[in-house]
């Protein structure tokens, strides 16, 4: 099918690193590490792992790293994050924030994505809207409609995207949370700016490692790898996307690599507070990977106060 990306599978196994045996004559060669394979879930040791409170923020979900700036968006109050950490990266604060206007009252603003010519999506997790901010962050420029609802088994329609990923050759990743949980494929418009509705649909399957919902995801290009957030089950999953099957359309999401984040965030401690909440996904250019935790305006054991956090995970070399 026209648009969709085709991939080289390869077959690694949790952990470790293969070899391919070649014809006699031949160099052996060794395929690279999953990403997920840099990190360990050491919240004692501040060489690998640092958990920050962020000061002056509501309510974060997911994060954009651009510009060398890391941003975030407070999802009901619609209201775009950018945060400062202090020298000694023993606390972040922020360094600026923006309400674009025109964006619709009610809109439950969950996930970032960057496109090639540098517009920031960010999308709405109430109607499947995705909305194109150019500039960024002060300017919505347009809209995109993507057809997923928000709609809940109970409460409010908040069950919508919350996961986004600009892939190569003109695709779009989108993750719905929950009742039930999905992924889909788009085809991206030539002109970003421009109000449509999004084309190209293909449903993916999500393998059962992702479990019950899913709360971010970002696009690695050094691996060419998806990066996905189980947020119930507190991992960090990797994904090589693969050629479809033989008599199907949609590509494969083959699991390289999983990453478990569970003590950094349990220890945490936020009070009364039964589900999990990394809420946003990012990696540097120097490997470190940022997750974002709502605190949803519970109090932390950790931090004695209502604070959002942000976990840093250092690559180990």
């Amino acid at each position: 099918m026209l648009g969709i990306v085709m991939f080289v599978s390869m077959a690694l196994v949790l952990g470790q690193d293969h070899t391919t045996v070649p014809p006699a004559g031949h160099p052996v060669t060794t395929q690279p590490a999953p990403l997920t394979s840099l990190w360990r879930d050491e919240p004692s040791d501040e060489a690998r792992v640092r958990i920050t409170p962020i000061l002056g923020a509501s309510e974060p979900s997911d994060l954009l790293l651009r510009d060398g700036g890391l941003f975030s968006v407070g999802d009901s109050n619609q209201t775009i994050y950018r945060f400062q950490i202090d020298g000694a990266a023993k606390s972040i604060t922020l360094a600026g924030m923006w309400t674009p206007p025109g964006l619709p009252a009610g809109s439950d603003l969950e996930a970032f994505a960057t496109l090639p010519g540098g517009e920031v999506l960010l999308a709405s997790e109430t109607n499947g809207t995705i909305f194109v901010l150019s500039p960024f962050p002060q300017h919505v420029c347009a809209a995109w409609h993507t057809g997923i609802e928000g709609t809940c088994l109970f409460g409010r329609a908040n069950c919508g995207i919350e996961a986004l990923a600009v892939l190569p050759g003109g695709r779009l990743f989108v993750g719905k949370e929950r009742e039930p949980r999905g992924a889909f494929l788009f085809d991206l418009p030539e002109d970003p700016c421009s109000a449509t509705p999004l084309v190209g649909k293909v449903a993916l399957k999500l393998p059962d490692e992702v479990g019950p919902d899913l709360s971010a995801a970002t696009w690695d290009e050094a691996t060419g790898h998806l990066l996905i957030v189980a947020r119930t089950s507190q991992k960090v999953l990797e994904f090589e996307i693969a050629a479809p099957a033989v008599g199907e359309i949609a590509p494969r999401l083959n699991l390289v690599g999983s990453f478990s984040y569970a003590a950094s965030e349990n220890l945490i401690g936020y009070r009364t507070t039964i589900f999990h909440q990394v809420e946003g996904i990012a990696v540097d250019q120097t490997r470190v990977l940022y997750l974002v935790v709502d605190n949803n305006e519970k109090s932390s054991g950790l931090f004695g106060a209502r604070r959002a956090a942000l976990l840093r995970f250092f690559p180990v070399r």
